[in-house]
């Protein structure tokens, strides 16, 4: 019996002890995130898709210009090409919604995009459909963007599909 107990709570402490990252993790981070300021005007980025065994299955370069009209809504115009010769366009609308969260839409994305920012720290949440076979899948998404201090954010993203990783993103943006 004693060691039964000890055994759930050796469980209990090893899945508890396990937290995931959190944007508040980062509130404190410097230097600061500020979405309106790095996502106006043109950036460059680089990147690879893993599969779920962090196999990399593509590598994709991007140009992607960023602006803000007058009510504070944002524009992401991305464009990437790919390894195999794939080319792929997304367009973000990015509507401020207070405290320095943002809602996003864009063609491929599912409902709504929950985007926020703290510190040097931005994390959207989102539902991607993308194809598969012949027919699409819809993918969980979360991005975590990192601002560094010499203005490269770094991008890892997970990908899942009812709970388990499917794939990874791994993303450096430069702003030009």
């Amino acid at each position: 019996m004693k060691l039964k107990i000890l055994f759930i709570t050796l469980l209990l402490i090893i899945f508890t002890g396990c937290s995931k990252m959190q944007i508040d993790d980062f509130k404190n981070k410097k230097p600061e995130f500020i979405p309106q300021e790095y996502f106006n005007g043109p950036l460059r980025a680089y990147g690879m898709v893993k599969d779920r065994s962090g196999k990399i299955i593509k590598t994709f370069k991007g140009d992607l210009v960023g602006s803000w009209d007058e009510n504070g809504v944002g524009t992401l115009d991305e464009k990437f090409v790919y390894d195999n010769g794939e080319k792929q366009r997304r367009v973000w609308t990015l509507k401020p919604i207070g405290d320095n969260k943002f809602e996003g839409t864009a063609g491929d994305i599912v409902g709504v995009a929950q985007m926020i920012a703290k510190g040097n720290t931005v994390m959207i949440d989102y539902t991607m459909r993308v194809p598969y076979n012949d027919s699409t899948i819809d993918i969980n998404v979360k991005d975590w963007l990192h601002l560094q201090e010499d203005g490269v954010i770094l991008n890892h993203s997970k990908m899942k599909k009812f709970g388990f990783t499917v794939g990874e993103l791994v993303i450096t943006i430069i702003k030009d």
